[in-house]
């Protein structure tokens, strides 16, 4: 990987994180007006579904190719995504975001752990701090 290509991957993880971060908040301030967790969920994907198309378009030149090598994995993801993003946001409707938001980041740890015995990732001392440090921070904030 160029050093160009280290500080865009970078700056794109911040952009997420930024945006990720904004959009628990949001979550959460519609739960608190008393959304519905499934009728919020559904008006937030159908909001993606008109951002992605154009997005390809921007980001790729074309639509984009969904192989069948895909299928499989969106499927499973897919159900994974729901079932975490109506349990986060009933959660949300009922707890304070800033116990139940760090719980469910948590996730994020366990998405390196699994990359970096299952995807060949390199494995440092570094991360394994970083990822233990999460789990800490997760514990000190449910507290």
């Amino acid at each position: 990987m160029t050093a160009e290509a280290a500080r865009l991957d970078i700056a794109l993880a911040l952009v997420a994180f930024l945006c990720l971060g904004l959009t628990d908040f949001i979550r959460r301030k519609g739960m608190i007006e008393g959304g519905s967790p499934t009728g919020y969920l559904l008006l937030e994907t159908l909001t993606l579904l008109a951002i992605l198309p154009v997005a390809a378009l921007l980001i790729e030149g074309h639509m984009p190719e969904m192989g069948p090598r895909l299928i499989p994995y969106a499927l499973i993801s897919g159900v994974t995504i729901s079932i975490a993003l109506i349990a986060l946001m009933t959660a949300l409707r009922i707890g304070e975001g800033s116990t139940i938001i760090p719980i469910s980041r948590l996730g994020l740890a366990l998405a390196a752990f699994l990359s970096l015995l299952f995807l060949g990732e390199s494995i440092t001392w570094t991360k394994i701090l970083g990822i233990a440090m999460a789990i800490g921070a997760v514990i000190l904030l449910s507290r």
